[in-house]
């Protein structure tokens, strides 16, 4: 496991590179089935050899920026807003994603992740899809329902040629320089029960650098949660756990928790939201095992920085409870 450190506190086998996309496109093919307390975030590329992983305030939603040790970018999800007018630049892909891409010097994503349809994940991708270059290629979930965002979003990728690709367990994606993401879930079974089908059908996603582990849960739910556990081939094991769900009692269940034993939780929510988002009770099952929570309802942006061996958090705001 990796070292954790609070700057706050101590002061201090696919994608490559964009310079050699070729290298990567044909196992790309073959390995997936086709159809970081500071005032402002860094805003200046990781130096070589470090990864970054941003994780962006946008409201009750999740989007998430992996900036690999050689340049590759990853975006999972971009957020969303009921009633946002996407055309008109409200969506939280337009009003944060694409500036934060941008202020990091980013024209281009290697790899756009939809976790699963909810509003709240895939609006903002289509800004990300549209405001950019054309990403490299798409990861989804390949259970659609019926969200309109979502259907947009596939229309845009498939209007600018991008290639998509249904993720499934066992499945690794090379980002370069020794890091790399596995795909954990959904598998070809899907789960048709629970108190939603979408959430339980996410992509679970974890990013492994050297020693470094994080964990990308979506809103998964504890329904896809347990078909994880039971699989005794599926690695849960992560330094940093983005929280299921934005912290919902329907998620994060004491065994799922303990399994990836997390030394920090990063809960997504949106602040003063009327979910309840995060539950008292999942926030009691972190400080159970030990995990130091970060917020960014309540802290902005969170940004974790990795060697692959120490980890530093940066957020943007002072706690804003």
């Amino acid at each position: 496991m990796a070292t954790v450190i609070d700057e706050a506190d101590s002061g201090g086998d696919v994608f490559a590179p964009r310079r050699r996309w070729r290298r990567w496109l044909l196992p790309l093919l073959l390995l997936l089935p086709v159809p970081w307390l500071v005032l402002s975030p860094p805003r200046t590329r990781p130096e070589s050899g470090q990864l970054r992983v941003t994780f962006l305030d946008v409201g009750q939603g999740d989007s998430a920026v992996i900036e690999g040790p050689t340049g590759t970018v990853v975006v999972i999800d971009g957020g969303g807003r009921p009633g946002a007018d996407e055309t008109r630049g409200e969506d939280p892909g337009s009003r944060v994603v694409v500036p934060y891409l941008r202020s990091c010097g980013i024209n281009r994503v290697d790899l756009l992740v939809a976790t699963h349809p909810d509003d709240d994940h895939i609006q903002g991708l289509s800004a990300v899809a549209t405001r950019l270059a054309a990403p490299r290629g798409a990861l989804i979930c390949g259970y659609p329902g019926p969200s309109a965002p979502y259907h947009r979003l596939i229309s845009v990728l498939r209007g600018r040629n991008v290639p998509l690709y249904v993720g499934r367990r066992g499945q690794r994606i090379d980002l370069g320089g020794g890091a790399r993401l596995e795909v954990l879930a959904p598998t070809d079974r899907p789960i048709v029960t629970g108190h939603s089908l979408t959430n339980n059908n996410c992509l679970v996603i974890r990013l492994v650098y050297q020693r470094a582990r994080f964990l990308f849960t979506g809103d998964a739910e504890g329904e896809e949660e347990a078909d994880m556990l039971a699989d005794p081939h599926c690695d849960l094991s992560a330094d940093v756990l983005k929280v299921g769900h934005h912290g919902s009692r329907w998620s994060s269940t004491a065994a799922f928790l303990q399994a990836v034993h997390p030394s920090v939780g990063i809960i997504s929510a949106g602040l003063h939201n009327t979910y309840g988002h995060p539950h008292a009770e999942v926030l009691e099952r972190l400080r159970q095992i030990g995990a130091v929570i970060y917020r960014t309802d309540r802290q902005g942006a969170i940004t974790v920085a990795t060697d692959g061996t120490r980890l530093h958090f940066i957020t943007t705001t002072p706690d804003r409870r």
